[in-house]
């Protein structure tokens, strides 16, 4: 690494005190520990203007970046960028997490069941992220799962998942589907509940809300990761002590106890196993929102 960086960034292209801003911050803190080396969190908000921004970047080893599963589904929208994985260098992925069926307290859907049924007669409105969000692409493939008409999803764009729950417990969408774990304060406080979690399993920390397969019976299930990485072109040696630092982080008994003081779920790749995660996310999104015909032409607005 260069000799003359007094500090190492990590951009982030989502907003200040997101989720995605939040699990930065953790793996920043404790990269400074392993590498000696200040590392501080810069927030670039929009998801293809941030991605842009870390792949611009020298790859010199003083810029690392926070990508998400979302740089295999933006390319597949004509117009909106021609950025994949493949302009970037993996390093680690230590997030996976799925998104669930978060509704406000004052919703009269208490099941998965009652809230799918709703939906097959009727339009509902979701938010939480940009239209080609995954939190999007979730409930869509999830309400086609179930065989209900995509005509029947409105969507309101926002620039963080937690933004879009913000408007569900205002009374503005019906339905946020990002993770519990980004809902947790107003779950615990009982201002929303979980319905069912898209995760293939339970979640730790909120073992009653069940799997969509326990809750209707359709196997359906979307991981959603956070991973770091840095320009493409990093030469090896620089890729190895940041790999190297990472496999430090994910040993760290302490980053464990703090990740899971904050109910993140964790499934580490590192390098080449990211890549290929990466390579399989990006295949299955393509033909997925192929299938579902998710163009940005559906009726959104961005608030």
């Amino acid at each position: 690494m260069p000799a003359s960086a007094s500090s190492i960034r990590m951009l982030v292209p989502y907003v200040q005190g997101g989720g995605s801003d939040q699990r930065a911050r953790l793996i920043a803190k404790y990269l400074q520990r392993h590498l000696n080396r200040d590392v501080t969190v810069i927030n670039c908000p929009g998801a293809v203007s941030g991605h842009q921004a870390i792949a611009d970047a020298a790859p010199d080893g003083a810029t690392l970046g926070l990508i998400t599963g979302e740089i295999g589904m933006m390319h597949w929208h004509p117009g909106l960028t021609s950025l994949t994985p493949a302009d970037f260098t993996p390093l680690a992925v230590p997030f996976v997490e799925s998104s669930a069926i978060i509704v406000p307290a004052a919703s009269p859907f208490h099941t998965l069941a009652e809230f799918l049924e709703h939906c097959r007669h009727h339009r509902i409105t979701g938010s939480g992220g940009p239209d080609f969000s995954v939190w999007k692409f979730s409930l869509a493939g999830l309400m086609q799962a179930a065989g209900i008409p995509l005509s029947h999803l409105g969507w309101i764009e926002t620039h963080s998942g937690e933004q879009g729950l913000e408007h569900a417990l205002a009374g503005r969408a019906d339905v946020a589907p990002i993770t519990m774990t980004d809902a947790r304060g107003p779950l615990l406080s009982n201002a929303a509940r979980a319905l069912a979690t898209m995760e293939d399993r339970r979640h730790a920390a909120f073992p009653s809300v069940p799997t969509v397969a326990e809750a209707i019976g359709v196997d359906w299930s979307v991981a959603h990761w956070r991973g770091i990485v840095a320009p493409r072109g990093l030469p090896e040696p620089m890729t190895r002590i940041y790999i190297d630092a990472l496999h430090a982080v994910a040993a760290d008994p302490d980053f464990n106890a703090e990740a899971a003081a904050s109910f993140f779920t964790l499934g580490w790749r590192m390098g080449d196993a990211f890549a290929d995660y990466m390579r399989e996310d990006d295949a299955r999104f393509g033909e997925v929102i192929a299938a579902l015909d998710m163009s940005l032409n559906t009726q959104t607005s961005l608030h």
